[in-house]
């Protein structure tokens, strides 16, 4: 066990001394609005497997921390060669699952990592970009989890989609008529938190996008819940790297201090989600976090007090039509949340599609729904009505 952690400790940090030259060193914050673009450059991506051509510029562009501080993160646009006119955008956001920087899209698709890889995993996501650029659509794919990799704070993910769409309106090589483009978010997973986020924030941050539709699926709905779920379970890491990355958003929490192994703390703050995966095998929040009288981490009141206000269904309220899909045996998003937090966003009068999929689980979920997730968000970008499964047994639709 020990070789295998030095070994991916070993990695990361040879990984890690790879990705300025990458993406370049950061920023300060500019004092412009949210969404200006400080820096482009053109740069090749490998990774997305499709015949269409297409351009991509790296862009450096403004959005704000969780704790409302303007800082400047990165984001690629994609422009295809055939693209459909009028243009629209999709914002993608990709599976990140992780605090380094490596492991961001901004890095990973200029490196040609387009598999699951031990740096890495953003296989499906090639896929679906690739078919985003098949149908003509520009695409922004963001580091929405800004430089500090904020892993798990809500805001930060909302906020950095939303500022890469103002983003891919103002740059001008991607030739989209600004604030008037079609737009609509997706993501799945750990992606779906930024697709998610986005739409409750959206009318609040940035009401003058023209957000045509918002689709995520494997949504995690609340972190609590998800921790509890994945606890002793290959995808176990993930807790603790969502805890190490909440106290980089609130510091206040002192998170650091209730993991007290700095090789512990640097390992996850270095490693992608299949690294991690592999370094802490059915891994037990309890068995690296040491809080005081043995309570849960995420029962310690400071904690769950920042916690529950990071819930789904917290924001806002989504004034964009919403596609919402779930694996019914997730078994590291608990379907019960999104079930409930569609019977919410029902009362509230948001026009939400929901898809539940019998038999398959959180990565098959992925396989299962995203290509229905990819026509549903063409037919809004080309500016056709959404149905609402609200009102249906169970708000649903299943299959």
């Amino acid at each position: 066990m020990l070789a295998r952690r030095s070994l991916v400790a070993l990695v990361c940090g040879a990984v890690v001394a790879t990705v300025a030259a990458v993406l370049g060193t950061a920023d300060s914050a500019a004092a412009d609005g949210m969404g200006e673009v400080v820096e482009a450059h053109p740069v090749t991506v490998t990774s997305i497997p499709t015949g269409a051509a297409f351009s991509a510029w790296q862009v450096r562009y403004v959005s704000q921390n969780t704790q409302g501080a303007p800082w400047t993160t990165l984001a690629t646009i994609l422009r295809p060669v055939n693209r459909v006119e009028p243009p629209v955008l999709l914002a993608y956001d990709a599976i990140i699952d992780a605090m380094a920087p490596q492991c961001f899209p901004s890095y990973q698709m200029q490196a040609g990592l387009g598999q699951q890889t031990t740096t890495g995993v953003m296989e499906f996501d090639m896929l679906y970009l690739a078919r985003a650029l098949e149908r003509g659509w520009t695409v922004v794919v963001p580091d929405y989890l800004g430089p500090d990799g904020e892993f798990a704070a809500g805001y930060v993910e909302g906020r950095g989609t939303l500022d890469s769409i103002r983003a891919a309106e103002n740059f001008a090589p991607a030739g989209l008529p600004g604030s008037a483009t079609p737009a609509a978010i997706f993501g799945y997973s750990g992606g779906a938190r930024g697709s998610e986020f986005a739409a409750e924030l959206a009318a609040a941050y940035a009401p003058e996008l023209n957000l045509r539709g918002v689709a995520a699926g494997g949504v995690t709905v609340d972190i609590a819940s998800t921790a509890r779920s994945i606890d002793g379970t290959f995808s176990g890491p993930l807790a603790a790297a969502a805890a190490l990355g909440l106290g980089r958003a609130y510091p206040q929490l002192r998170m650091d201090s209730y993991f007290p192994d700095p090789g512990f703390r640097t390992t996850v703050g270095n490693a992608c989600l299949l690294q991690l995966e592999s370094a802490f095998p059915m891994m037990r929040l309890s068995d690296h976090a040491v809080t005081p009288g043995g309570v849960g981490l995420l029962d310690i009141p400071e904690i769950a007090g920042v916690v529950g206000t990071l819930r789904a269904g917290a924001y806002g309220t989504p004034s964009m039509p919403l596609y919402i899909y779930h694996a019914m045996n997730d078994e590291t998003a608990p379907i019960a949340d999104t079930d409930g937090l569609i019977g919410d966003y029902c009362a509230r009068g948001v026009d939400v599609s929901y898809h539940k999929y019998p038999g398959v689980e959180h990565l098959t979920g992925n396989v299962a729904g995203s290509p229905a997730a990819l026509d549903w968000i063409g037919d809004r970008l080309a500016g056709a009505p959404a149905g609402s499964t609200c009102g249906m047994p169970g708000q649903s639709i299943i299959g």
